[in-house]
């Protein structure tokens, strides 16, 4: 069984000269500024796991377990730097959001009671709207569901005394003295 090749269609698009240009140094830019340095530092890492592993297992070789807590150190320290830098752009970036939103709403500013006013505070009002009304469905419901079980608990401690009434005569009482000798 043979397999059916389409036929080879030509590209209609041929890239202009510029386009060739650009698509070059963008190819440049990209291999010196991203692969070079991402290639860099994983050959820096495998190096410095070779490291740690022939201290690790070199035998008889004093202060292996220093030279291993040392390069640990540097390896937390080497992380530790670039993640101080990245958590430090997020209040930097909300900062700088703020400010461009502000300047956003004096060329545009806004009417009426919604008027700069966030997500969130329009969110805490719907919150309290919601809390105020299962309030006032509480205060005019309660009473209606507490009366049936108020007098369940009424009709049950009234059986109890009647049986507690019923019963007092055939016990025997515990505050007599049975002995005659004044104790119990």
């Amino acid at each position: 069984m043979e397999t059916y090749k389409p036929p080879h269609i030509e590209p209609s698009f041929e890239p202009s000269a510029a386009q060739l240009e650009r698509d070059q140094e963008l190819r440049r830019r990209n291999r010196l500024y991203i692969y070079l340095p991402i290639g860099f530092a994983c050959f820096l890492a495998i190096v410095i796991v070779v490291i740690i592993l022939i201290g690790l297992f070199a035998p008889g070789i004093t202060g292996t377990e220093a030279f291993i807590a040392a390069v640990a150190d540097i390896i937390v320290i080497l992380w530790i730097i670039p993640m101080i830098a990245l958590l430090s752009i997020f209040p930097i970036g909300y900062v700088a959001y703020m400010v461009n939103r502000r300047n956003k709403r004096k060329l545009n500013p806004q009417t009426g009671p919604m008027a700069y006013r966030s997500r969130i505070q329009v969110l805490l009002w719907r919150v309290q709207y919601f809390i105020e009304r299962t309030e006032t469905k509480t205060t005019e419901y309660a009473p209606k569901v507490a009366e049936p079980v108020t007098r369940f608990n009424g009709i049950l401690a009234y059986l109890e005394a009647w049986l507690n009434i019923l019963i007092r005569p055939f016990k025997g009482s515990n505050s007599h003295d049975r002995n005659g000798t004044g104790t119990q």
